[in-house]
C-alpha cells in the first residue's frame, strides 16, 4: 500500500506535529528554568513545584473532555481554540508579577494543551487512511512530541540565560498564532457526525477538585513535625470527594472514565504502572534540575545536562516495537522498571562532589532508554485487551493516569524532600537540601519497585507491538 503523504496532508501533519511539539517544549524549558524563577519572584523551594504541577493538574483533568469535544464540536476548531487558550496563557506568564499568577497561568496552558492534543491526534485518525500512512503520520507525530521535550532542555537555557525565563513564555505566542493562522487554510476531511452526547461536567468538576484537595493537602507545611488540623481535613475531603467521583462516574450517561473498563485487568495494572512512572519520572527530573542549580550550573548547562536524557529517549522509542513483537509488553515492562528502580536509588546518592560524567551521564543514558521503552509498553498494555472500538476511551484514560501520577506523585516526593530538609540541623544548606533529594529519590525507587511488582502481575496474552498507539502526551 502507498505510503507516499499528499502535499494537503503534509501541511495538516506539520501544523499538528508542531502544535504538540510546542506544548512538550514548552513543559522542558520552564523545569530548566525553575531556579530562575524562583530566584525571580523569590519563591520557596517547596511551592516550587507548583509550577509543574499545575500544569500536569489541569492537563490530566481536561483531557477527555477535550477528546469529547474534538467529536462534537469539530477537530480543527477546537485545535485553534486550544492553542488560542495555550497562547493567551503563556502570554499571562510572561507577565506574571507574583507565584500565584504564573501558577494560574500555567494551570490555564494545561487546559489549552488538553484541548490541543487529543484533536491533533484525532485530526491525523481521520484524514489518513488506515495503513502505512497512518502509521507514518503517527511515527512522525511520537518522533516531534519527544524531540519537543529533548529540544526544549536547550531552547529554555538558551533563552533563560540570554533574554530571561519570561521569554520562554513570550516565544509560546507567536508559534501558536502562527499554527493558528496555517489551520485557516487547511482543508480537512468532514469529520463523522458524531451522536449529540452530554459532556460529564459533574465526573469533570469533583475530578479536579479531589485531585486538587489532595495534591494541596500534600503540598501544606507540617507543624513541628505533625499534621496540622488543617491538612488532614484537606486530603480528608480529597479522598470523600474522589469517592463521589466515583459515585457520579457509576450512574453518568456518558462518564468521563467509563469504570466498566477497570474490568479489564491489563488496563488497569498498565495506568498503575503508568501513575507511579509519572510520579518518579516527573520527581527525579525536578530534584536534578534543583541539583544541577546547587552545583552552580547555568540555565544552558543544565539544558545540556538533561540532552543525553532526551536524545536517548527518541531512540528507544523507535526500536521499541521491535522488542515488543519478539519478548512482549510483559517482559518489556519487568526489564525496564528494574533498570528505572536501580536508576532512582542510584541517582539519590547524588552529594556536591560527584562527576557528571562519571555519576550522572551514564544514569541518564541508561534511564533516557529505559523510561522510553517503559512508556511505550505501558501505552500497549493499557490497550491490548480492549475492543478496538475503545482504544480511543481506554488510551484518553491512560494519559490521564500518566498526568494524574506527575502531579500527585511530585507534590508527595517534593513535600518528603522538604520536610527532611527542614527537619536537618547542624549542617550546611547544601548538605540539608541533599538529604532531602537523597530522600525522595529513594522513595522514587520505591515506586519503581512498586511497578515492577506490578509488571509480574500483569496480564500478556499476546504481543500487540504492531498496535502501538503513538502520541501519548509523555
Amino acid at each position: 500500500m502507498n505510503d507516499r503523504i499528499s502535499k494537503a496532508n503534509m501541511l495538516l501533519l506539520i501544523i499538528v506535529c508542531f502544535a504538540q511539539f510546542i506544548e512538550v517544549m514548552n513543559s522542558s524549558t520552564v523545569v530548566v528554568a525553575l531556579p530562575s524563577i524562583q530566584t525571580a519572584l523569590h519563591m520557596h523551594t517547596s511551592d516550587l513545584q507548583w509550577i509543574v504541577t499545575s500544569y500536569v493538574l489541569t492537563f490530566a483533568c481536561f483531557l477527555m473532555i477535550g477528546g469529547r469535544a474534538s467529536d462534537l464540536l469539530g477537530r480543527k476548531q477546537v485545535l485553534m481554540a486550544g492553542l488560542t487558550i495555550f497562547a493567551l496563557a503563556s502570554l499571562a506568564g510572561a507577565l506574571a508579577i507574583n507565584p500565584i499568577w504564573l501558577i494560574a497561568s500555567r494551570a490555564i496552558q494545561g487546559i489549552g494543551a488538553a484541548l490541543s492534543i487529543p484533536a491533533a491526534m484525532s485530526l491525523i485518525s481521520n484524514n489518513f487512511p488506515v495503513g502505512p500512512q497512518r502509521n507514518k503520520a503517527f511515527g512522525i507525530f511520537g518522533a516531534l512530541g519527544s524531540g519537543g521535550a529533548a529540544a526544549g532542555s536547550i531552547v529554555g537555557g538558551l533563552l533563560t540565560d540570554s533574554a530571561g525565563w519570561r521569554s520562554l513564555f513570550y516565544l509560546n505566542v507567536p508559534l501558536s498564532f502562527l499554527l493558528i493562522i496555517g489551520l485557516l487554510f487547511v482543508k480537512v476531511s468532514p469529520s463523522v457526525k458524531a451522536e449529540k452526547q452530554s459532556i460529564d461536567w459533574f465526573g469533570l468538576f469533583s475530578v479536579l477538585a479531589g485531585i486538587f484537595a489532595l495534591v494541596y493537602g500534600i503540598s501544606m507545611p507540617d507543624v513541628d513535625g505533625s499534621w496540622s488540623a488543617a491538612k488532614i481535613v484537606t486530603l480528608i475531603v480529597g479522598i470523600l470527594v474522589l469517592a463521589a467521583f466515583v459515585r457520579i462516574e457509576k450512574s453518568a450517561k456518558n462518564p468521563l472514565m467509563p469504570l466498566r473498563l477497570f474490568k479489564i485487568r491489563s488496563l488497569v495494572t498498565s495506568n498503575f504502572i503508568g501513575f507511579l512512572m509519572f510520579s518518579y519520572v516527573t520527581g527525579f527530573n525536578y530534584f536534578s534540575t534543583l541539583y544541577f542549580h546547587e552545583l552552580g550550573y547555568s540555565s544552558l548547562a543544565i539544558g545540556l545536562a538533561f540532552l543525553p536524557l532526551g536524545l536517548t529517549s527518541i531512540v528507544v522509542t523507535q526500536i521499541t516495537p521491535f522488542f515488543m513483537r519478539k519478548f512482549g509488553a510483559k517482559r518489556v515492562q519487568i526489564v525496564t522498571q528494574t533498570i528505572n528502580a536501580i536508576g532512582m536509588f542510584w541517582l539519590s546518592n547524588m552529594d556536591m562532589d560527584k562527576s557528571y560524567a562519571s555519576f550522572i551521564l551514564p544514569a541518564f543514558i541508561v534511564l533516557g532508554l529505559s523510561i522510553g521503552a517503559s512508556f511505550t509498553a505501558v501505552i500497549v498494555g493499557s490497550v491490548q485487551d480492549v475492543k478496538p472500538e475503545e482504544h480511543g476511551i481506554a488510551g484518553g484514560i491512560v494519559n490521564t493516569f500518566l498526568q494524574l501520577g506527575g502531579s500527585l506523585g511530585l507534590s508527595i516526593l517534593a513535600t518528603i524532600a522538604s520536610t527532611v530538609t527542614a527537619s536537618v540541623h547542624n549542617e550546611s544548606a547544601n548538605t540539608a537540601l541533599l538529604f532531602g533529594f537523597h530522600t525522595a529519590l529513594n522513595v522514587s525507587g520505591i515506586f519503581a519497585v512498586i511497578a515492577l511488582i506490578l509488571a509480574y502481575m500483569s496480564t500478556d496474552k499476546s504481543k500487540h507491538a504492531d498496535s502501538v498507539p503513538q502520541g501519548a502526551h509523555l
